[in-house]
């Protein structure tokens, strides 16, 4: 976890040092800015997720939010059977278990978050788009308010250009996601979006308009 930190913290610093301004959405610097940034986040992603595996138990079930990385990085068939013990945990633990410790709404946004990367891998961008949508029917919870939702699905379907399904996604998460900050973003993501320019979903995002001059 040391390590994880401290990649963080480098990226962090090296994104404050070499701000530079931008012609537009279309400049190739931005454009490359963007992807190498996408990558990065990717491969924290991936590091994360092999950690956690190398913690846990061969049988043991993985907590909700490695769900969504078990079904980016995981075969199909490991994804399914850690999303099919998940949900079969689910359902034995009593509710008010769930609620303090393991939070039922988080548990509920990450799984269609995670059948929808599923959906994804497979080709199929409608039912992962199904899945996306449904993930933000929920009344929220402290990590949801706070953290706000999934943006690892909507990076890789706002790159396809499924702009609509990532607006309608970031239009209904604001009914849990409304605190200061999160308005920001999303001020921020729409404006980007309404002229195709290239998004982290990432709060750099809110240094990149200024330096697009948006």
């Amino acid at each position: 976890m040391f390590k994880f930190a401290i990649l963080v913290i480098s990226a962090l610093f090296n994104c404050a040092v070499y701000a530079v301004t931008y012609s537009g959405c279309t400049d190739p610097k931005y454009v490359s800015y963007v992807e190498k940034r996408l990558s990065f986040y990717e491969s924290l992603d991936k590091e994360q997720y092999n950690q956690l595996s190398s913690e846990m138990g061969h049988d043991e079930v993985h907590p909700y939010h490695a769900i969504v990385l078990s079904a980016r990085f995981d075969s199909k068939e490991v994804a399914l059977k850690n999303i099919a013990a998940f949900e079969k945990q689910q359902l034995t633990l009593p509710e008010q278990v769930k609620k303090l410790f393991l939070g039922s709404d988080d548990a509920f946004h990450n799984l269609h978050i995670a059948k929808g990367w599923l959906s994804l891998k497979s080709g199929n961008e409608e039912q992962a788009i199904s899945y996306l949508l449904s993930s933000t029917k929920v009344k929220g919870s402290p990590v949801l308010g706070s953290f706000g939702p999934d943006k690892t699905l909507i990076r890789e379907l706002y790159k396809r250009g499924n702009k609509e399904a990532v607006l309608n996604y970031l239009a209904l998460v604001e009914s849990f996601w409304h605190s200061d900050s999160a308005k920001e973003y999303l001020k921020t993501w729409r404006k980007m979006a309404a002229v195709d320019c290239p998004i982290q979903f990432q709060f750099y995002d809110t240094t990149s308009i200024v330096d697009l001059g948006l």
